[in-house]
């Protein structure tokens, strides 16, 4: 992989813009973050901008509510061709406390006019992004965390219709022995295999890799034995599967980091993976929570970094392939 270029996509305006998702849809490209005052504040509204040519951008529709932090904006296309948008809605009250928090979700036919809200999950479960089936209708799957829990529940369905829990323990310390495991990352396989990266951030801190064939319900993990913060996963056209993640360097500290996922699976029907680190891009401080798209030959992958003028922005590289 050769890096071509990083350019800043979000504006210098003093706001925190990040965590990111790229997606392309009806021949446009579309990016969504949050902005907001902070890394954590209570007026996260969420900015989504379009490009023909991801190069030039511009603002094509901003999603806010009063009194609410709209948190980790995630795009995906339904089974019918509509732009979905996932986030995480803290919703608070005037004197400032904390009332409710939910994953929702919104749809689009064109990425400039959203429908309205429907929520999902439980209150304080983080639904952290969508994952469509290649070729069953409308079918996605989504892990959802609480910290308190210290566990992830596994959903399945259709978000704008019936999205419902399958799987109440997909992980946890009490099942598998290893702490709190939250964000993560779904990609389907062409057999219809599911593979789930899966974030933990307590004892090792490593992340572990999901495998499990339809109906999803029961599933193999592997310990891939790095820490990846933010993790996404995107099958490339020639079958190499490419990880995104935030990692961390002895030396500089937290990066926004390239890796390839090898997988094999034996005669037995096990799988085994291993990670290999393939690039580190511009990035310092607060940074990371790439997405991953690629394009003619290219990877364009938008995350967000303070390493230009300590201000978080996103940005959107350019990698050969």
């Amino acid at each position: 992989m050769q890096l071509i270029s990083t350019k800043a996509i979000s504006p210098f305006n003093q706001k925190h813009c990040a965590f990111t998702d790229l997606t392309c849809y009806a021949g446009r490209y579309f990016v969504c973050y949050r902005q907001a005052a902070n890394h954590v504040s209570k007026d996260g509204e969420i900015i989504i901008q379009v490009s023909d040519d991801l190069v030039v951008w511009q603002t094509a529709s901003v999603v806010r509510a009063v009194n609410t932090d709209l948190r980790d904006p995630k795009l995906s296309i339904d089974g019918q061709g509509r732009l979905i948008l996932l986030y995480y809605r803290k919703q608070f009250a005037e004197d400032g406390r904390n009332i409710y928090n939910l994953p929702a979700v919104r749809f689009s036919s064109d990425g400039l006019s959203w429908s309205s809200e429907r929520q999902l999950c439980d209150n304080n479960w983080w639904l952290w992004r969508l994952s469509y089936h290649p070729t069953k209708k409308n079918f996605a799957l989504g892990v959802a965390y609480k910290r308190a829990e210290n566990r992830v529940k596994l959903y399945a369905g259709d978000p704008l219709r019936q999205f419902e829990c399958i799987e109440p323990d997909l992980f946890s310390q009490d099942r598998y022995g290893k702490g709190y495991p939250n964000e993560s990352d779904i990609q389907f396989l062409a057999d219809g295999t599911a593979l789930c990266l899966l974030r933990r951030d307590a004892d090792t801190g490593s992340v572990q890799l999901g495998t499990a064939s339809a109906p999803y319900k029961k599933w193999q993990w592997l310990d891939l034995g790095y820490y990846l913060g933010g993790p996404t996963l995107l099958q490339l056209q020639d079958g190499r599967l490419i990880v995104g993640a935030r990692i961390w360097s002895k030396k500089g500290g937290p990066k926004t980091a390239l890796f390839e996922l090898k997988l094999t699976k034996n005669n037995l029907a096990e799988y085994f993976a291993s990670l290999d680190l393939l690039l580190v891009l511009p990035s310092a401080g607060d940074n990371s929570y790439p997405s991953l798209l690629e394009r003619q030959g290219h990877l364009y992958v938008s995350y967000y970094s303070q390493h230009l003028s300590l201000q978080c922005r996103v940005y959107i590289s350019k990698i050969k392939l």
